[in-house]
């Protein structure tokens, strides 16, 4: 047997965001990722292999399961949008409820161990920190899709473990959609003003530690819901000033307002900070100063930044 051979695979739905790239740069040895996405593009600096399947196709699904044996399944596809979700609602339901079916039955008659990817939408923000038995309540119709996501993984699978990243930042796969950190660090740099709201706050997550922490659930294969978040509590403005001074960028270009300066579609829960006892202690990985994360982002950043 080759060593190419003896690799051991993950398949990863939605692989090209943050969270794959995560993957991509925590990768341990004697593991492959396969990454699957519904758009047919190429992903520059990618390491993964990349298939295009879209995951509301049963039989598609079915066709690749029986195709190719996977030691792990961590399932992250889904439309994401929140306002997106709260005006094109059954395409949602197909893209999370049905494509979540599909995946998590071939994972269960493949008796693979599935990795499901929540959210801190499933809260509503109101009795912040929450901790993983925190009882759910979502404000929007993408909190309620990923709170009845989780129920079918509980209720449907027999190996499975469900995690909830918080608001993630890091190095993008130039193809794929910014990050907030991203986002802002182009903007100062092109001397362009940008506002922020000080009223929404979380404990943001850079991409790397979650890509460890993932690693750790696909190794361990622990039940249960795990939260994964930094360890610093921000406002987008604060998040925004960390930014700036993290690249020595003009942080008076930062203004900052409240959220009714953005009128949004959907309601937003105010305050999601996460508790990440759980993922320090059975997970082993320790959960990042939003400075930490910053200056390891700003250590890694790729020629193109």
């Amino acid at each position: 047997m080759t060593q190419r051979q003896s690799k051991k695979n993950v398949l990863v739905t939605g692989g090209t965001g943050l969270l794959g790239r995560g993957l991509e740069e925590t990768l341990p040895p004697g593991w492959k990722v396969v990454s699957l996405h519904q758009r047919d593009y190429a992903v520059a600096g990618s390491s993964a292999s990349h298939l295009v399947l879209d995951i509301r196709d049963k039989r598609a699904v079915d066709r690749l399961f029986a195709r190719r044996r996977f030691d792990a399944v961590i399932h992250a596809a889904g439309i994401a949008s929140v306002d997106y979700v709260e005006t094109h609602y059954a395409e949602s339901l197909e893209s999370n409820i049905v494509g979540t079916l599909n995946v998590t039955s071939a994972a269960r008659r493949a008796g693979t161990h599935l990795t499901y990817v929540s959210t801190n939408a499933v809260f509503d923000g109101t009795k912040a920190p929450y901790a993983e038995d925190a009882p759910v309540c979502p404000v929007n119709k993408y909190g309620g899709l990923k709170v009845e996501c989780e129920r079918l993984v509980r209720e449907t699978l027999e190996s499975w473990t469900i995690v909830r990243p918080i608001l993630m930042y890091g190095w993008n796969h130039p193809e794929c959609r910014q990050n907030p950190a991203t986002w802002v660090r182009e903007k100062l740099a092109r001397g362009e003003a940008v506002s922020l709201v000080d009223d929404v706050d979380e404990n943001p997550l850079y991409n790397v530690q979650c890509g460890r922490a993932l690693w750790a659930v696909v190794l361990k294969r622990p039940a249960g819901v795990f939260h994964l978040a930094g360890r610093t509590r921000v406002n987008r403005w604060e998040f925004g000033r960390a930014v700036a001074e993290a690249f020595g960028l003009d942080a008076a270009l930062i203004r900052r307002v409240k959220s009714s300066a953005f009128p949004s579609i959907a309601p937003r829960p105010p305050d999601t900070t996460f508790l990440t006892d759980r993922m320090e202690r059975e997970l082993g990985v320790g959960a990042m100063t939003l400075a930490e994360g910053l200056a390891a982002m700003k250590a890694a950043a790729p020629a193109r930044a």
